[in-house]
């Protein structure tokens, strides 16, 4: 793999330096997600999620791969640098109370739903 250059290291440290970026970040790293899930999740537009993650795209954070109806988005292997940033960003954000609010929500959330493709809204958790 070969090292990334100065100018690709600052434009990654730009796509991770939006808050609304980083809270996506945290959500996938939860799960793979389509963008109805973030838009849930988040509380914002489709078009403002879907800029949000063209740009982590854009940079080799995350990868789109179509699944149905869907474009599932994930975290993407990145080089070693950027994958321990990544690491220190998601696990720093994590610690904020409004993110884990975000996460709780996000991990109840069903596809399906979220799409308008079900009647059930949550995942029924098992104990």
């Amino acid at each position: 793999m070969h090292k990334p250059t100065l100018r690709k290291i600052s434009r990654r440290l730009k796509a991770i330096s939006d808050p609304t970026r980083i809270k996506i970040l945290v959500l996938l790293s939860e799960r793979p997600s389509c963008v109805c899930e973030l838009t849930a999740a988040l509380g914002l537009a489709q078009p403002t999620i879907s800029r949000h993650l063209k740009q982590l795209e854009n940079e080799g954070f995350i990868k789109g791969r179509r699944e149905s109806n869907w474009i599932i988005y994930r975290i993407s292997p990145v080089e070693e640098c950027c994958s321990q940033l990544l690491d220190i960003v998601i696990v720093r954000a994590e610690q904020d109370p409004e993110v884990q609010e975000i996460k709780n929500h996000f991990i109840s959330l069903n596809r399906a739903y979220v799409a308008g493709d079900s009647v059930v809204g949550v995942k029924e958790v098992v104990t």
